[in-house]
């Protein structure tokens, strides 16, 4: 793993930013970069009865998370998501990609979900607000502790080869899950159809694969990319106009992006830029 840190657009400009936490953010091998996105470690020292708040807009797949008291999979937020820090401590997480939720979470999804008599719906368990992960997974939370918080890029190397042994070989429907979630990203293509054209499936296929996968639709992949997008630039110092911004992410006009917008963030994107603009 490496360091600097990882660009993300999932926290929101300025969320939870204050003195006493530190969020360190580490690149995962090659081998593993199919299954793990990146590391991110919150390191935090807050005062007694004070708490530090993050929004996020969190990228399709989950996260594995190893916290001093508590540890477990923590599944995607098709909203808007919160991080509430308090006291003294620091995490370890694991940011998936769409393809390692499925593989990782298949032997739970077989005790506790099913369609019909024997199909799997391991999209509904990849969307649970956290999942326990069994007793290698105890053992290395215990790897995990013992490193911490000395040494948070060995922790952060000690859960990522858990999840590299844990899921296994990348499968193809994985493979395309990555794919479509990648295309999404990068602001390649606005609507599903051309997202399926892009990935090489039907229409059909791709929603089937992202509802089993990332346990959402592929529009919502295309939301969460612009949205994520608006956010940073509304966090620039000078931000662009609201009619360009919406022409610039895709929208047919300003009305569908503000309504996205605030559905999703709580606040309409004036308002947002208003409260998150940094001081030139």
């Amino acid at each position: 793993m490496t360091r600097p840190g990882v660009p993300t657009r999932g926290p929101l400009p300025g969320s939870g930013t204050r003195a006493g936490v530190q969020l360190l953010r580490f690149a995962v091998e090659d081998g593993a970069a199919a299954l793990v996105r990146h590391v991110w470690v919150p390191l935090w020292s807050l005062p007694p009865g004070e708490q530090m708040v993050q929004e996020l807009l969190q990228y399709p797949g989950g996260n594995v998370v190893v916290m001093a008291d508590e540890a477990g999979f923590y599944g995607v937020d098709a909203g808007l998501g919160t991080r509430a820090l308090t006291g003294t401590g620091w995490g370890v997480g694991a940011m998936l990609r769409p393809a390692a939720a499925g593989l990782l979470l298949r032997h739970q999804a077989a005790d506790a979900v099913r369609v019909g008599a024997a199909q799997l719906d391991v999209g509904t368990a990849i969307r649970a607000e956290r999942t326990e992960l069994g007793a290698d997974f105890t053992a290395a939370c215990a790897r995990v502790r013992a490193l911490m918080p000395a040494h948070p890029e060995a922790a952060g190397r000690a859960l990522t080869d858990w999840v590299v042994a844990r899921c296994g070989p990348l499968d193809a429907e994985g493979e395309l899950a990555n794919a479509a979630a990648d295309l999404a990203e990068q602001g390649a293509v606005h609507t599903v159809a051309e997202l399926a054209a892009r990935v090489g499936v039907g229409e059909r296929q791709l929603q089937r694969i992202c509802r089993r996968r990332i346990g959402l639709s592929p529009k919502w992949l295309l939301q969460r990319r612009r949205l994520q997008d608006a956010a940073a630039r509304l966090g620039e110092v000078d931000p662009p106009a609201l009619a360009d911004l919406a022409t610039e992410l895709g929208y047919a006009d300003q009305a569908h992006f503000t309504r996205d917008f605030t559905t999703v963030v709580g606040r309409p994107p004036g308002r947002f830029a208003r409260e998150h603009r940094p001081h030139s």
